[in-house]
């Protein structure tokens, strides 16, 4: 078993949605690799003021998403019944818990929230209830300071609903959480959302080295700037211990915008190669696995397909996943009896063990585990030619096919191109295909893990001492 540097090993991320894929499933994977195979429990931490637990629990038990050692924690439901050190409540703190006349929201029967919107949608309070109806917190967001413009406090209760302490915006909360959670033991707090990182960069105490697992790509889909979304944290990457990117070559894309201070490293997602993989047999269809919606570009996929099948009529394509685009894609499909819309599926990824090529159409990657999940597979990648995953994955014509990105014409044609190789050659590239899967099984992603989890603490070790002596001269200074 990899032993993990000494410490509580602990996952931010902002909420985990009932249809997650993506980060959510490269997170709690990753959660899993460190208790499984690390021998180290991870708590899992989510801050997303309206998270149904019942519903989530149920959907991550249906695929086998935790194991013994990884749990989850929701910091509403934890204030629901636990208490928390904060500043004594006062008058001007506005607490003014909603009336029982207010909209509500209701999980598993039981009424757990209470909301006050204006008249254009915006939440400008929430009221956290206990199972008991009895008031655990209340988030109001339109405070009024004396300058005119509102501020945000939220306020916990004791089990009877009178006001205990008040924290002056929700990020205040949120580090008096992770101070109670922690415990001033030695512990490794892993941001894997853009959301949290914002506030998870100030986030600094002697005991918790801090690192920003950045999932998606950071550059606009022409690949000349950072990303809107991403800007304020990229900006500051120096705050955190370490940065971990999925590739190598996006952590030195990652270098030029931030220069040498921060610790960047790479570390890919792990992939699980199925057991007995059967390269030989015949495969006939196409697959998509994707969220739909724009910036995956799936009716690229639809429309080389449908170029490509006056040719091969045997191809078919099976689409799993949902999203906003779904309707528009299946208009696109004008009812085409071979293109076949399975929507969100789970176990989704078992299709690729019988599907002869995955076609991965996005704007954009980092690592792209759909791909590295295909190879393992066998399942042969036809990929746009984005950074960053599927340069750094698909050996082209040997492990799979790249395409330039946003040319459906030359999709259908390597389509069509992998449809008429002989069985010999297609046997050959799936062979190959799963012999680079496995340079990612979880054994040799656990171990860049370890070593990138040591560094990170070695550079938060000497960054504490210089915040000391700088604390100690600014002492002496004073003094003097």
């Amino acid at each position: 078993m990899t032993v993990l540097p000494t410490g509580r090993q602990f996952a931010l991320t902002w909420g985990i949605p009932h249809d997650f894929g993506g980060l959510t499933a490269a997170m709690l994977q990753r959660s899993r690799m460190f208790d499984r195979r690390g021998g180290v429990p991870v708590h899992v931490l989510t801050c997303n003021d309206r998270e149904d637990s019942a519903d989530l629990a149920d959907e991550l038990a249906r695929r086998d998403a935790l194991s013994d050692g990884v749990r989850l924690t929701n910091l509403w439901d934890w204030v629901r019944d636990n208490d928390l050190d904060g500043r004594r409540v006062r008058a001007v703190d506005g607490f003014a818990p909603l009336p029982s006349s207010a909209a509500e929201e209701r999980a598993a029967g039981v009424l757990r929230r209470r909301i006050r919107t204006d008249e254009t949608g915006t939440v400008l309070q929430i009221d956290h209830l206990r199972a008991d109806g009895t008031l655990a917190a209340s988030d109001r967001r339109d405070v009024p300071r004396a300058s005119g413009k509102v501020r945000r406090v939220v306020i916990t209760c004791d089990d009877v609903g009178s006001p205990t302490a008040a924290w002056n915006g929700v990020r205040e909360l949120y580090r008096a959480w992770l101070d109670r959670l922690t415990g001033g033991e030695r512990s490794f707090l892993l941001v894997d959302s853009k959301a949290m990182a914002r506030f998870a960069a100030d986030y600094r105490r002697p005991h918790v080295v801090v690192v920003h697992v950045v999932h998606g790509s950071h550059l606009t889909d022409d690949g000349t700037e950072i990303r809107a979304s991403r800007a304020e944290v990229f900006a500051r990457l120096g705050a955190f211990d370490a940065v971990v990117f999925c590739t190598d070559r996006q952590a030195r894309d990652a270098r030029r915008h931030a220069g040498p201070l921060p610790l960047l490293a790479a570390v890919a997602h792990p992939v699980t190669i199925p057991p007995d993989i059967d390269v030989s047999s015949p495969r006939r269809g196409a697959v998509v696995l994707s969220r739909l919606a724009g910036i995956k570009r799936v009716e690229d996929a639809v429309d080389a397909v449908r170029l490509t099948r006056p040719d091969h009529p045997e191809l078919t394509l099976d689409v799993y996943g949902d999203g906003p685009s779904r309707a528009a894609l299946e208009a696109r499909a004008e009812g085409d009896p071979s293109i076949r819309f399975r929507g969100f599926d789970p176990a989704a990824t078992r299709s690729l063990a019988s599907a002869s090529v995955l076609l991965m159409t996005s704007r954009s990657e980092a690592f792209s585990m759909v791909v590295a999940e295909a190879m393992a597979s066998g399942c042969l990648p036809v990929a746009y030619d984005v950074p960053y995953g599927p340069r750094e994955l698909i050996d082209d014509g040997r492990t799979g096919w790249l395409v330039p990105a946003g040319d459906v014409r030359a999709l259908a044609d390597t389509l069509a191109r992998a449809m008429e190789l002989d069985a010999a050659a297609l046997s050959r590239m799936r062979h190959a295909a799963v012999a680079r899967a496995r340079l990612y099984d979880e054994r040799a992603i656990l171990e860049q893990w370890g070593r990138t989890l040591v560094r990170a603490a070695r550079r938060q070790g000497l960054r504490r001492r210089t915040w000391r002596f700088r604390e100690v001269l600014r002492r002496r200074l004073r003094v003097r």
